[in-house]
């Protein structure tokens, strides 16, 4: 494999219940996840077997090729060794991947060139979590020191920068060397490709500009932070996946939908397991609370709770009271039926696509976002 190293940095208890809403009826999916999955949403143990089998297989050659790329001799080999130690779920590479096996076409790029479209997609994130980590001063990702914790924070930024343009790098070879396969990339503004790679930062902007307290603008303000931060990775592995596949057009706009709702989901779950904590977060429970962002569950219980709008506001209100009234009122629980909502929504995209253990995966993938 070709060795890619440019400018070195120095040396980074919820009870099972019921209720009833616009929603349908609300319980606990296994251990604590909200409104049960419609039987069109789930798959059968066998299909998710295939499924999850298939694609761990590609991401296990995600993670031989990622150290491949990171870890090549330089100087800045310890910070790599360090981020790819504690990988994540990968779940941007495995829904590029899925993407990619949806709709087998003879317009498509070569297996290895799949992985690397999926390792870019990880670097993409890697280093929007390592931006992340610097602003918020996180000292814990996945249950071990942060990267600027761990190398300090002028390395950290700039192992950012150098992933991110690692990733675009890698990225822009495979679409130069198959111009048949992504001729048409560009052509449909609905479909999200690098052009709109801004949005990711832009998500994490508007984050922080919260809008007054209003529950349709919150409503609305948090779609579209969803939509940037987390959606626009999802759409990015879709569209390039997808169109490296030889999806076309009808197909990937349904995948932008799906990346939509799976984001929102996602977030939505993020937001809920922030506030219920516990050791196998891998960092800081109810720092969103700290810093008064205003999360789902936050927006859901600013609806329901005469009086929260005081506390929310109050800089006198600790983030442990406003974690027991967000579990004991239940917003948690009405987050995680918006969660299901969003999920079942996302799958019902998928059904422009033929059976096929790809899109098992994808389906898959939703179960497990909202069953955290």
């Amino acid at each position: 494999m070709k060795r890619i190293c440019t400018a070195e940095p120095s040396v980074s208890g919820e009870p099972r219940e019921h209720h009833s809403s616009k929603l349908g009826t609300v319980h606990t999916l296994g251990a604590r996840s909200g409104r049960e999955l419609s039987p069109q949403t789930r798959s059968t143990g066998a299909d998710l077997g295939r499924a999850t089998d298939c694609i761990a297989d590609q991401l296990n050659l995600v993670a031989r090729r990622l150290h491949e790329i990171l870890v090549t001799g330089c100087s800045f080999d310890p910070i790599y060794r360090h981020v790819l130690a504690t990988p994540g779920k990968r779940i941007r590479a495995g829904l590029g991947l899925a993407c990619f096996r949806l709709q087998p076409s003879a317009a498509t790029v070569s297996p290895a060139e799949a992985i690397d479209l999926a390792c870019a997609i990880e670097m993409f994130h890697e280093s929007s979590l390592i931006h992340d980590d610097i602003c918020d001063g996180s000292l814990l990702r996945r249950g071990a020191r942060s990267v600027p914790a761990a190398f300090g924070v002028r390395i950290a930024a700039r192992a950012g920068f150098h992933l991110a343009g690692t990733a675009l790098q890698i990225l822009a070879r495979v679409v130069a060397d198959n111009p048949a396969v992504f001729a048409r990339v560009g052509e449909d503004p609905a479909i999200t490709y690098l052009d709109q790679l801004s949005e990711l930062s832009f998500g994490q902007l508007i984050e922080t500009l919260p809008p007054a307290i209003d529950d349709s603008v919150l409503r609305r303000h948090y779609e579209r932070v969803a939509g940037a931060k987390t959606g626009t990775l999802f759409r990015l592995a879709c569209s390039y996946g997808g169109t490296a596949g030889g999806v076309d057009a009808d197909g990937l706009r349904a995948l932008m939908r799906y990346a939509d709702q799976l984001a929102l989901a996602f977030q939505i779950m993020d937001d809920v397991c922030d506030v219920e904590g516990g050791p196998s977060l891998g960092k800081k429970s109810c720092g969103d609370l700290d810093r008064r962002v205003p999360t789902w569950p936050v927006i859901e219980w600013l609806a329901m709770r005469p009086g929260s709008r005081e506390l929310w506001l109050s800089e006198l209100t600790p983030s442990g009271v406003l974690q027991a009234e967000l579990v004991r009122s239940g917003a948690t629980l009405a987050a995680r039926a918006v969660a299901v909502h969003a999920a079942e929504a996302a799958c019902r995209a998928l059904d422009v696509f033929p059976p096929s253990v790809a899109r098992d995966h994808l389906r898959e993938l939703t179960v497990r976002v909202v069953s955290r």
